[in-house]
């Protein structure tokens, strides 16, 4: 090869990696204009049409588009919700919120779906100064409040609800259990400890009896909590509201023992050792409620895998995973709720899974995680505009539970609840969906859990004397 050659080829290869180099940045340009200009996709919620009552489970099983809540964009998410408040700020100011009429229920009362419900609820951070007090009269007022980051957060809740800031009264639990009905539910879980009014309490079970709900009680952790105190609870429940069907309190007929006994839930259960709760749950225990008179469906809360042994050798009835955090401990991780099923019909027990649309505490003061939620503080799922209550509505189903508790009609604290929410500046809020967005949603829901067993049924060709333990679906369990 000359000289003059070798020249012409290394000036050649010059050219063709220039050539190469200008061509990769003009590509990176063009792919970054392309995402850039590319229109948000809404992802809609699973809503049945207007010809379709109810959501058919077949399709959503068909639908392979898995969705993972804990990976969704929070960029994104609060990028279409400043979109959509700008829309509606440029609008008409004085423009009242659309609100489509609620559908009306087509099934009956199921007792079979409970819901958690506060009363009454904490608006305000513990304390408050007296510089807070303008600010709290302003929002009670329905004025618009913003929120700063370095601002007080006074009021603890991250999403506003339509009936403001309310007192807990006779008049709002009938407006709360009037949803609760329509939407089907049959069964309203009131959280409880000794502190509780005595005057609320009475008229939530007065109120429950106009709209035939049944009531439930958690039992929370208290000061000095023990086998003996809580053994008490039961007696007063009992005695003061039930003991046979027609009472309020929530009554199961319990084929194995063939007799209707009322249930309840008891948070944090593993805070008290097996050996104790024996003494209350098993047969031959000290303090025994078994066989008497207050005998009871009695579900334990659990978190860890290993509170699994706490339930069984203290002889609890089922057990109940109350957060609604998709992965924040072992019993509310979704993929885990086929083991927690599993291990609950190898010991005849109630396996009751526990959902909800999300989690989102706006508080910016330290909650004190070893008394709420046991350290736990990887607790915050967003909604993801309705797909992540869907998707766990279709795990419990695909779970067969017998039983599904909601978290919850109206712990605002927590941005658990269903109850509806209006757009406030400083507040989160439902849309693109109405205020009653998840009113409406958990109804569907039911009507597809109703469906799905009376399929599974039917498919399998099942009498009513072949009926094993998770198909019933109304107030009767094994």
């Amino acid at each position: 090869m000359t000289l003059l050659n070798f020249k012409f080829s290394i000036k050649s290869m010059k050219l063709l990696i220039c050539f190469i180099g200008i061509s990769s940045l003009l590509l990176l340009i063009f792919c970054l204009y392309s995402t850039l200009n590319t229109p948000e996709k809404i992802i809609q919620p699973l809503m049945p049409s207007t010809d379709q009552q109810v959501i058919s489970y077949e399709l959503l099983r068909s639908q392979n588009a898995a969705l993972v809540p804990e990976k969704y964009n929070e960029h994104e998410v609060k990028t279409r919700i400043i979109r959509e408040k700008i829309k509606r700020l440029a609008g008409d100011k004085n423009a009242e919120l659309s609100t489509p009429a609620r559908r009306n229920r087509t099934i009956a009362l199921n007792r079979n779906i409970q819901i958690f419900y506060y009363a009454p609820v904490a608006w305000y951070k513990p304390h408050p100064t007296l510089a807070s007090d303008k600010l709290i009269r302003l929002v009670e007022n329905g004025s618009a409040v913003s929120f700063r980051p370095n601002d007080d957060q006074v009021i603890n809740i991250a999403f506003y609800p339509k009936r403001k800031l309310y007192n807990t009264t006779e008049t709002i639990i009938r407006d709360h259990f009037n949803d609760i009905q329509n939407c089907g539910i049959g069964v309203v879980i009131l959280v409880w400890q000794p502190s509780f009014n005595e005057g609320l309490l009475m008229a939530t079970f007065k109120t429950a009896a106009i709209y035939n709900l049944k009531i439930a009680v958690e039992i929370l952790e208290y000061p000095d909590r023990t086998i003996e105190s809580i053994r008490n609870n039961i007696k007063y429940f009992m005695d003061l509201f039930g003991k046979d069907q027609e009472s309020t309190l929530s009554y199961f007929r319990v084929l194995s023992k063939q007799r209707n006994l009322p249930i309840f839930y008891v948070r944090q259960a593993y805070k008290i050792n097996d050996a104790d709760w024996s003494r209350l749950l098993s047969r031959n225990g000290m303090l025994t409620i078994r066989g008497t008179s207050y005998d009871a469906i009695i579900l334990a809360h659990i978190g860890a895998k290993e509170h699994k042994s706490i339930v069984r050798r203290g002889g609890f009835d089922g057990f109940y995973t109350y957060l609604p955090s998709n992965g924040a401990n072992y019993a509310t991780t979704w993929k885990n709720w086929s083991q927690l099923k599993k291990f609950a019909d190898t010991y005849k027990l109630l396996f009751v899974p526990t959902i909800g649309p999300g989690y989102y505490d706006r508080k910016k003061y330290s909650r004190n995680g070893h008394l709420n939620h046991g350290g736990i503080t990887n607790i915050k799922r967003y909604r993801s505009n309705g797909q992540y209550f869907d998707v766990a509505w279709r795990t419990a189903l695909k779970n067969n539970a017998q039983l599904i508790t909601i978290n919850s009609y109206n712990n605002w604290v927590d941005g658990t609840q269903i109850e509806a929410a209006i757009p406030v500046f400083g507040f989160r809020d439902y849309l693109p969906g109405s205020p009653e967005k998840y009113l409406d949603l958990t109804q569907s829901w039911i009507e597809e859990f109703v469906k799905y067993k009376l399929n599974s049924i039917k498919l399998g060709g099942k009498s009513e004397s072949s009926l094993g333990c998770y198909d019933f679906i109304n107030n009767t369990i094994c």
